[in-house]
């Protein structure tokens, strides 16, 4: 976990939003601090500059911007995840359930191949529903998943475990008891 420079200072909490009993990890002060894009970029980019990954695939949405600029960083193609109905063309698609309501997610059709090594990544690491039902995309295309990495886990919500027992590691810069 990193706690360089205290950039978990930046990430600011809102409790009861969108609804009533949830809580938000805001991570614009991610964004906004470029001393702390930077050390998150570095970080993970030091962390698989010399593994074997050959596609970044990320869950659209907030860690989408940190993902593109890692695959950037890490001069691999970056593959979008989206919620059904996003994605122009051929796609694949997995239903994702979780406490918030179930989702579906998708992916163009043809962009990950047989043995390609995939590097997973998300912003916040709950439940794990969305990136299992991603795994679970990826694996159905031959993909292996070297490892899914977020900025923030939240354990008591118990994805860690989950991932790890579809045989999926994970990797957070972050960590925040008690959400």
């Amino acid at each position: 976990m990193l706690d360089d420079f205290s950039i978990k200072q930046l990430v600011t909490a809102h409790k009861d939003f969108p609804k009533k009993g949830y809580t938000t990890r805001d991570l614009s002060g991610l964004l906004y601090d470029p001393k702390a894009l930077q050390v998150i970029t570095d970080t993970f980019a030091h962390r698989y500059l010399d593994s074997t990954i050959s596609h970044l695939v990320v869950l659209k949405g907030r860690g989408t911007m940190f993902a593109a600029v890692l695959a950037y960083k890490l001069n691999l193609p970056l593959v979008l995840i989206r919620d059904l109905g996003e994605e122009p063309g051929e796609v694949l698609f997995e239903r994702a359930p979780s406490s918030g309501g179930d989702r579906t997610l998708e992916m163009r059709e043809g962009l990950i191949k047989e043995g390609d090594q995939v590097l997973l990544f998300d912003d916040i690491l709950s439940s794990g529903g969305s990136l299992i039902a991603a795994a679970a995309l990826l694996r159905r295309q031959g993909a292996e998943i070297q490892e899914v990495a977020t900025l923030i886990d939240l354990p008591d919500k118990g994805g860690s475990g989950r991932l790890q027992e579809i045989d999926v590691s994970t990797y957070s810069l972050m960590a925040f008891e008690g959400d």
